[in-house]
């Protein structure tokens, strides 16, 4: 597996010098030993995108309620990835750390044409095949909302999406693609900086979305639909952000997303009152 990763980091590195590349896996397909049948394309039916932004504050609580929120995945024809950012400095780049696809529900004249052994076989494939996905998912998604370190001073936010969402989204060719930005949604870069002396400022955000375009940040998102938990939250518990300076990062973000050719679902300031994400 250490051979594999490492390989799959030198790909990485020769395509691009700033996505850097983790620990992950992708299952092995169920119908991988049934050469005498040829079936259906494997499709995505539904890909989740997980980015976590390194800098959130989040509590224990919250930690528990995001890998709660996304209990529905797993099911066949899934597809599931984690990525992390912070910073791009002290090797906090944007980082792949998780990918699974489970097979998609073959169609009923490839299973008809199987022998009977290996109908069998693939259809205790594929139940196996998704529980391992589950248990894989939730420690993946565990062990990155762990290593969340808000002590880390900048948040590229910005640049690190627009990488994100087309190198991680765009190249997928899934039915429906949803993402899940776990952050507070607070830049803090040499682009810009939501914050002034330690809290919230008051953003236009209309020209903050021009700033934006003309200096070529906005992303590509494929029509996904998109999620965001934990906007507005402060490192500090004695920090207080106005209700109506953390609107305005709302709309912001939502003039970013749209722009970026997705669909806002629903906004957590910082919770998002659901209790599941599909």
């Amino acid at each position: 597996m250490r051979d594999k990763n490492w390989f799959f980091c030198a790909i990485a590195f020769l395509l691009t010098l700033t996505f850097s590349c983790g620990s992950w896996a992708v299952d092995d397909s169920c119908f991988s030993s049934v050469d005498y049948v040829t079936p259906k394309e494997n499709t995505v039916d539904r890909a989740l995108y997980v980015i976590i932004d390194e800098t959130v504050p989040l509590s224990e609580e919250m930690k528990s309620k995001i890998v709660a929120l996304l209990k529905g995945w797993g099911k066949a024809g899934d597809q599931v990835k984690i990525a992390r950012f912070s910073a791009s400095y002290r090797g906090l780049y944007p980082e792949l750390i998780f990918a699974s696809k489970l097979d998609s529900v073959p169609d009923k004249r490839f299973m008809f044409n199987l022998h009977y052994q290996d109908r069998e076989r693939i259809k205790t494939c594929m139940q196996e095949q998704q529980a391992s996905f589950s248990n894989k998912f939730t420690k993946a998604l565990q062990v990155a909302l762990q290593n969340i370190n808000p002590k880390i001073p900048k948040s590229e936010l910005l640049g690190s999406l627009k990488l994100l969402s087309k190198q991680l989204v765009m190249p997928d060719n899934a039915k429906q693609k949803t993402v899940l930005l776990i952050s507070d949604g607070l830049e803090n870069s040499g682009t810009t900086s939501f914050y002034a002396n330690k809290l919230v400022r008051n953003i236009d955000s209309r020209k903050e979305i021009a700033k934006i375009r003309r200096k070529g940040l906005m992303g590509s998102w494929d029509k996904a639909n998109v999620y965001i938990y934990g906007l507005g939250l402060m490192p500090d518990k004695k920090s207080y952000s106005k209700p109506e300076h953390v609107m305005k990062i709302r709309r912001f973000w939502e003039h970013y997303f749209v722009e970026s050719g997705a669909r806002v679902k629903a906004i957590g300031i910082p919770e998002l009152l659901l209790t599941s994400i599909d």
